[in-house]
């Protein structure tokens, strides 16, 4: 995307006159700056001894910043999602070179959330939380289930009219979210002491991967269903498909990650990944729904009809053996655990309303 053939002000406060001799001479949003820059080894040397380049960079990163207002600007939301998806996305490649922790990135990380959680924050319904845990509990299943994101009419839609093109654009934004759970499980449990709530998350964890058999394991199921949609074009790999995602898409994707990077969220991504449990079996009866209309194959329906039971089970434990608990032992829990749920549900939101207007408009 390029920020010279919008009306966005994010290049207009980065000084021309800088010049760079380097790779991020020619990068005019912070995203293309960015993934130029994973491409050193060693990025935040390289920018110590080309100071006019990290200039450029804080420029680049102070103005994405500055107008990030969520939907309000589209342009600024993508730059801002899109930097943060890749930085995340390199956090958890193994075959990337450079240190995960380099300090540049980690102040590119740190600036970009603050920006987009303050948002966030900005937008979180004032509500009477129950104090006692069990009630809690069953209060957020009720907020959850009853949030307008839960029930969006494109899952019907998809259900009973979407063509095969529209599902198999769906499930090319979906990319930033369903291939990965098993990861973002598996760092959610690192830190957790509760005995209890560890077994939940190990229980979620071992479904994730098949219960040991890896022809059941969850994500080689998935793949299944892109194939018979035709979601990967001739040698294409994820990161392509990742490359095309709005940046609604990417903030669904983001919110879990967010939630399971950072030790200080594990009350957070109680709420995010536990909505993500509840609000599943739902959906995903509609959308077999649609599978079957459309005539895809049981073994691309797999995933989908295995979490509709799975994810039931999973968000009742969730609850019972996660959520309360957690409450039992600190009653500030529950606001980050609300914050968590409705971050999930509010980017969810946003999300929805993208791919509704795109099935009015048509796809191209």
């Amino acid at each position: 995307m390029s920020l010279e053939a919008t009306s966005s002000p994010l290049t207009a406060e980065v000084n021309p006159n800088l010049l760079f001799p380097v790779t991020l001479e020619d990068s005019t949003t912070l995203s293309h700056a960015v993934s130029q820059l994973l491409k050193r080894e060693a990025p935040y040397r390289s920018l110590r001894d080309n100071p006019e380049e990290l200039d450029h960079l804080r420029q680049l990163l102070a103005t994405v910043t500055k107008h990030f207002e969520g939907s309000n600007n589209d342009t600024v939301a993508y730059e801002l999602h899109k930097t943060l998806n890749t930085i995340y996305d390199y956090q958890i490649n193994a075959s990337d070179s450079a240190s995960q922790f380099d300090p540049i990135l980690m102040e590119i990380m740190a600036e970009l959330e603050a920006a987009w959680i303050g948002y966030e924050k900005s937008r979180l319904p004032a509500e009477e939380i129950p104090v006692e845990p069990k009630a809690f509990a069953r209060w957020l299943k009720t907020y959850i289930l009853e949030h307008p994101s839960s029930n969006h009419p494109i899952y019907g839609y998809l259900s009973d009219e979407g063509s095969f093109k529209e599902m198999s654009y769906f499930f090319s934004q979906e990319v930033t979210i369903d291939p990965r759970f098993d990861d973002l499980i598996a760092l959610m449990q690192v830190g957790v002491e509760n005995p209890g709530i560890k077994m939940e998350l190990a229980s979620n964890f071992w479904d994730e991967m098949g219960n040991g058999k890896p022809e059941e394991v969850h994500t080689k199921m998935f793949a299944s269903l892109y194939d018979e949609l035709e979601i990967f074009g001739e040698n294409e790999k994820f990161l392509d498909v990742l490359g095309r995602a709005s940046w609604q898409a990417l903030a669904c994707g983001n919110t879990l990650m967010y939630s399971v990077l950072h030790r200080k969220n594990l009350n957070l991504g109680l709420g995010a990944l536990g909505t993500v449990e509840i609000i599943s079996p739902y959906r995903f009866s509609l959308l077999t729904k649609g599978f079957k209309r459309l005539g895809l194959s049981e073994k691309a329906s797999e995933y989908h009809i295995t979490h509709i039971s799975i994810d039931a089970r999973h968000g009742n434990g969730w609850l019972t053996n996660a959520i309360t608990p957690t409450v039992a032992e600190s009653e500030e829990a529950r606001h980050e655990i609300f914050f968590g749920a409705m971050l999930r549900m509010n980017t969810s939101m946003d999300y929805c309303r993208f791919i509704e207007s795109q099935f009015k408009q048509g796809l191209q």
